[in-house]
């Protein structure tokens, strides 16, 4: 879907780094302790120059009730500025995925879908047809 990362000034800085999004060939489920959290056939990767693919979920097919909005943001030079979902682990409140709410112009397919840290919560191939 993405490949050149357009006329941004971080892509004027780094003209070989790349962004490709592509629609999951398979179904994705993200599991968080012994809770699944979301699960999808319509997930889409994110291949990121320098990066491991990351998996981002349709908001549709995460169970947001599960989770708290947390009061962390960052920015991405390449993708835009990220808010964050928190989950209670070990009785703490963690974050433990992010979304674009908006997005640059060349990653916009992502724009709302929700990824989740590695680590945290555990993303894998899911049987859904």
């Amino acid at each position: 879907m993405t490949g050149s990362l357009g006329t941004s000034a971080a892509a004027q800085e780094n003209p070989g780094h790349t962004i490709v999004i592509t629609p999951a060939e398979t179904a994705f489920v993200a599991i968080l302790g012994d809770t699944e959290i979301a699960r999808s056939n319509r997930a889409l990767l994110l291949h990121e120059a320098g990066c491991s693919p990351v998996v981002y979920f349709p908001s549709d097919d995460v169970r947001t009730e599960a989770l708290s909005h947390s009061d962390t943001k960052t920015h991405c030079p390449f993708k835009g500025d990220a808010s964050y979902w928190a989950a209670a682990i070990d009785g703490q409140l963690t974050d433990i995925g992010w979304y674009y709410p908006q997005t640059f112009d060349e990653v916009s397919a992502i724009a709302g879908h929700i990824a989740f840290y590695k680590g945290r919560v555990v993303v894998q191939t899911s049987g859904l047809a």
